[in-house]
């Protein structure tokens, strides 16, 4: 029995072609049963010889080792990020954006606020301008929600300013003192 081959595509890598036949599945699974014994003896404990006592060795950070820089650069408004709607026509145009470079960790907070506008209205079809992740979080909430949703985009990932972005999430507890 042959399985077809998959072909995956990101972007504007080069395309991994996997085939994946009788013969592999088969191996896979002798390698999964017997692969704990044999390959045992591939984990060792030893430290290199750099590394710092009772640490992790040290991280060779040189200059010469730099493979890309990248930056991304993020609308700011100076009196923050913008969810509002307004009303053109027969439409109803809800806005999310502004977040500077807080886009990732604000994201489903400023999603969650876009969407209760959208339900608020009686539009079941939405159009999301923008693929970041402000756009693809705000998407995701309406398509839970069973909207109908379109988005158009001027790029696409990994040419997305979200793509060189970080973000913040962090347990926090708030107590009443009681």
């Amino acid at each position: 029995m042959r399985l077809p081959a998959r072909r995956v595509s990101y972007g504007r890598r080069p395309q991994v072609s996997t085939e994946f036949t009788r013969r592999t599945a088969l191996l896979t699974g002798l390698l999964a049963v017997t692969g704990a014994g044999a390959l045992a003896g591939c984990v060792t404990n030893a430290k290199p010889d750099d590394a710092p006592p009772g640490g992790q060795p040290v991280v060779d950070v040189s200059k010469d080792r730099v493979i890309k820089q990248v930056a991304g650069l993020r609308p700011f408004r100076s009196s923050g990020f913008r969810v509002g709607s307004e009303r053109i026509g027969t439409k109803t145009v809800i806005h999310n954006y502004g977040h500077g470079g807080c886009g990732v960790t604000l994201s489903w907070g400023t999603a969650k606020m876009a969407l209760d506008l959208a339900l608020r209205t009686p539009h079941r079809a939405a159009a999301v301008l923008g693929c970041g992740v402000i756009g693809l979080t705000t998407a995701r909430l309406l398509q839970d929600h069973g909207f109908d949703v379109q988005i158009y985009a001027a790029a696409l990932p990994p040419d997305t300013t979200s793509n060189v972005a970080a973000g913040v999430f962090g347990v926090t507890d708030v107590a009443d003192g009681t």
